[in-house]
C-alpha cells in the first residue's frame, strides 16, 4: 500500500464514535445546517474547535453540547 493509498482509505472512513474529530463540512450534515453556518459559530468562538496544522476539526461531544445548550424548554401551562 503506497501513502497515496492509506490517505484516500482513511478520508473515506465514515464517522462512527462519539469523540471522533470531525470536520466542518461533517459537522454541518451532523447539526443539518450550512457549512457557513459552522464557519461563523466558528469565528464568533461559540463552538469550541481544534486546529490541527491548518485544518480546523470539531469533537462530535463538543456538537453534542452546544445543541443542549441551544435546547428550549416546553412551556407548560
Amino acid at each position: 500500500m503506497t501513502i497515496l493509498e492509506g490517505s484516500a482509505r482513511r478520508s473515506a472512513t465514515p464517522v462512527t464514535s462519539s469523540g471522533d474529530l470531525l470536520t466542518v463540512e461533517q459537522a454541518a450534515e451532523y447539526l443539518n445546517i450550512t457549512d457557513h453556518f459552522v464557519r461563523r459559530l466558528i469565528r464568533e468562538r461559540r463552538i469550541p474547535f481544534l486546529k490541527v496544522g491548518r485544518l480546523v476539526r470539531l469533537r462530535r461531544t463538543d456538537l453534542e453540547d452546544y445543541l443542549v445548550a441551544c435546547s428550549v424548554p416546553a412551556v407548560r401551562r
